[in-house]
C-alpha cells in the first residue's frame, strides 16, 4: 500500500489488539471499558460469533467474538479480554485474545483510504481507517455494522437484553 500518511489523528489515541496475524484498533473515544473475559455469561441457544453477555455499568452488554466474526482461527493460549464499545446509548463488546494496548495519537499515523472498488465481492466488515504503528498496519473496522450484521439491535431488544 503506497498511500500517503497523515501525522495527525482524529482521536486522542487507539486501543489496539490482534486477531490472528492482523492488528486492529478502536479510537479511545468509543471504548467504554476493558474487562477480563471470565466475566462473560454464555447465552443459551446462541452459537457462532456471539460469545454471550457481560454486566457493565448497571447494564448487560452483548459480546461478539471478533475472531469468530472475522472467521480467523485463534490460539486459546493467550488471555482473553472484553473491550466494551459505546456510541451514544448503544453498547456492545468485542472478545479478543491477548491484552489490548493503548497507543497515543502521536505514536500512530493515519493512512488515507482509497475509494473502494464498486464490483468488490468482499462481504467482510468495512475498513474505516488504516493506521501505521511502529511500522505495522493496523485496521480500524466498522465494528458497529459488523455487530449489526450478526445480531441486529432488534434481536436484543426483543430478548430483553439491554445495551444495544
Amino acid at each position: 500500500m503506497n498511500q500517503p500518511l497523515r501525522s495527525v489523528l482524529a482521536t486522542r489515541g487507539l486501543i489496539t489488539f490482534n486477531v490472528g496475524n492482523a492488528s486492529y484498533a478502536a479510537p479511545v473515544e468509543v471504548v467504554a471499558g476493558l474487562l477480563d473475559a471470565d466475566r462473560i455469561s454464555a447465552l443459551p441457544g446462541r452459537n457462532g460469533p456471539m460469545a454471550g453477555v457481560v454486566a457493565f455499568r448497571s447494564g448487560v452488554v452483548p459480546v461478539l467474538d471478533l475472531a469468530a466474526a472475522l472467521n480467523v482461527e485463534e490460539s486459546s493460549a493467550a488471555g482473553a479480554y472484553v473491550i466494551v464499545l459505546e456510541r451514544g446509548t448503544d453498547r456492545f463488546a468485542l472478545l479478543v485474545r491477548g491484552m489490548p494496548r493503548l497507543v497515543l495519537s502521536r505514536d500512530a499515523q493515519h493512512r488515507e483510504l482509497e475509494a473502494p472498488e464498486l464490483d468488490s465481492e468482499d462481504d467482510g466488515p468495512a475498513v474505516l481507517a488504516v493506521y501505521e504503528i511502529a511500522g505495522r498496519e493496523v485496521l480500524g473496522l466498522d465494528y458497529w455494522c459488523l455487530m449489526d450484521s450478526i445480531a441486529p439491535p432488534a434481536a436484543f431488544r426483543l430478548s430483553g437484553i439491554g445495551g444495544r
